[in-house]
């Protein structure tokens, strides 16, 4: 693991130098436009590259528009773009760009929320947004970004996408002083605010109320294309998770934490069919965020398993379908709305002047107790149990 994550450190590397060593190249002239690049196959022999990776690179520099790739003709150098040197159009100025990824979100009340926020805080002071949805796509995100910067908005709300490798892209654009607010998720590499929902004590809470409600075997599942290390939403959530088990003497099982499937086949999810089906399969589980919870509800009901009874169950997010569903889904509640407002008003500091240090602003999350954790049979099994001496029932 480590050999294999070190390796893609260096292709990382390798891969913002070939970018920004030609770039550098293009903008002082030492590559006159029309100059034609070596092919593909002669770039990735002489700078020790992959063939992906140099295409990779030239697309973000196409994107620039600092090369053209012509097909049957090769590679050029086009005219560098320019800022007139008199002042950027009012309108312009006068646009923020919202970057939201879809990707397993789709159909929740993450970017609807979040966009009703920014909208609220911007607007009041004369700003339109120009919003972009990356569909979970790391190469969009990259290109949105490119797009919108050279467009000349006056700043931007990115929530990254989870698996992207675009820390390059955001740290060139901190060098053009364009404000950047990360939200619901960050790159710890970057240094540029953020405005998420305290995720560590979120998910600390989530397992502190299963760990109160008797148990003991506890789950964690989270996204296979979510994971641990690249994910800040679902490291904190994890690292919450741990601390309650810590904090009450329950040991840390690494066999309890496993990956959800990608949630387009939701209908055979064989890693949490399997899961639930070990002899030693946990009593209850945190599942990362409702949509992985309702994935656990679908596999349960598959297998016969009984909600809350045979399988507590808590989620994350507070989506719109938690409390419509059955059973009723408890969850932890994020501020969205509240993330928006934040994260705009932090923006708009920021395209007004404010130079403090970078913030890292976490907003409260909080346990909603609806029926899938069992909470309600754990107080009436409480009940029976103080009534059953006094009348004689052998109440279970």
């Amino acid at each position: 693991m480590p050999q294999n994550s070190s390796k893609k450190e260096r292709i990382k590397l390798l891969h913002r130098q070939f970018t920004s060593d030609f770039r550098e190249r293009i903008l002082d002239g030492r590559l006159p436009v029309g100059t034609r690049l070596p092919t593909d196959n002669e770039l990735a022999a002489e700078y020790q590259l992959s063939r992906d990776t140099i295409r990779q690179a030239l697309a973000l520099l196409a994107d620039e528009g600092l090369i053209e790739r012509v097909q049957g003709r090769g590679t050029f150098v086009c005219q560098p773009p320019t800022e007139d040197s008199g002042v950027r159009s009012v309108q312009a100025e006068k646009q923020i760009g919202l970057l939201l990824s879809m990707g397993y979100r789709q159909g929740g009340t993450f970017p609807q929320d979040i966009l009703i926020g920014v909208e609220q805080a911007v607007k009041s002071h004369g700003y339109s947004i120009r919003l972009s949805y990356t569909e979970g796509d790391p190469a969009q995100q990259m290109r949105e970004i490119t797009r919108m910067s050279s467009n000349h908005v006056a700043g931007l709300i990115i929530c990254p996408v989870a698996s992207a490798t675009d820390a390059d892209v955001i740290e060139r654009l901190q060098t053009t002083s364009i404000p950047l607010v990360f939200v619901d998720r960050y790159l710890s590499e970057v240094a540029v605010d953020y405005v998420g929902a305290d995720n560590r004590a979120g998910g600390y809470r989530a397992t502190e109320h299963l760990i109160i409600l008797g148990h003991r075997r506890i789950g964690f599942i989270f996204l296979a294309e979510e994971t641990l290390e690249t994910t800040s939403s679902v490291r904190e959530r994890w690292q919450g998770y741990c601390e309650a088990l810590q904090k009450y003497g329950v040991p840390y099982d690494s066999s309890l934490v496993i990956a959800d499937a990608d949630p387009k086949y939701a209908s055979t999810l064989p890693g949490i069919h399997e899961f639930l089906q070990r002899p030693d399969r946990p009593g209850a589980i945190f599942a990362v965020n409702d949509l992985v919870a309702l994935d656990v509800m679908q596999a349960a009901h598959v297998l016969g398993l009984r909600i809350p009874q045979d399988l507590a169950l808590v989620g994350f997010d507070n989506e719109l379908f938690a409390a419509r569903i059955t059973p009723p889904l408890t969850t932890i509640a994020q501020p969205f709305f509240d993330v928006g407002l934040r994260a705009g008003s932090l923006l708009v500091n920021r395209i007004e002047g404010n130079t403090s240090a970078p913030k890292h602003i976490e907003l409260p999350a909080n346990l909603l107790i609806r029926e899938s954790c069992g909470a309600q049979l754990h107080v009436l099994r409480a009940q029976r149990a103080r009534l059953a001496p006094e009348s004689g029932d052998l109440l279970t």
